[in-house]
């Protein structure tokens, strides 16, 4: 009787997987993407602030923004998308259905090509005594929780987001102007630099 059952359940996952899978006609409702890749064609640099619980938005030339509520520097890469496929993906689960089909985003796999040699950031006011107009500041940089130096050593994969988020560990000194010039290095050869506005931190 143990057998029968067992027999019974095997079957009947057989025959309902092909009925859950996605198929050409059936695609999880995924909207046509231009590409699961993307090569980027240049870069963004904006000043954050926060703006509520888990928000930020961006800040304007000039504004006011205090310290503890700085968000750093955002660096986003402008992209073109690439390597366009199927959205749909089918992946397997005891779930509610035997499979569960996800949708893919444009540029959800990073960049094809493309990894991060270097990247440098240099302030354009004078920061402190140590850290003069047109000083890299590489030092009072972290990413993810980590100096941007062990970030650059560490990070050897492609590129895998549109965007990275450079934060501060002190405010400035001497001047509390802050405009930033970021320059990033490819290892495809290519180099891009642009910059922050101004703002004022206290």
């Amino acid at each position: 009787m143990k057998n029968l059952k067992t027999r019974l359940i095997l079957i009947s996952l057989l025959i309902g997987l092909p009925l859950q899978m996605c198929s050409p006609t059936d695609d999880c409702n995924c909207q046509p993407i231009d590409g699961e890749y993307f090569n980027i064609n240049n870069i963004e640099v904006q000043q954050l602030k926060k703006v509520g619980e888990n928000a930020y938005g961006f800040l304007s030339e000039n504004e006011i923004v205090q310290f503890e509520n700085y968000h750093g520097l955002n660096l986003s890469y402008s992209v073109n998308y690439i390597a366009c496929s199927s959205r749909k993906n089918s992946r397997f689960s005891f779930g509610y259905s035997a499979y569960a089909c996800t949708c893919v985003n444009n540029g959800d796999r990073g960049s094809k090509t493309e990894k991060l040699n270097n990247l440098t950031v240099i302030t354009l006011n004078d920061f402190d005594e140590l850290h003069q107009a047109n000083d890299t500041i590489n030092d009072l940089i972290f990413v993810e929780n980590e100096s941007l130096m062990n970030y650059l050593i560490n990070d050897t994969l492609n590129i895998r987001f549109e965007y990275l988020n450079l934060m501060l560990d002190r405010k400035p000194s001497l001047d509390e102007n802050f405009k930033a010039k970021i320059i990033v290095e490819l290892s495809t050869g290519e180099v891009y630099e642009n910059e922050s506005v101004s703002i004022s931190i206290q």
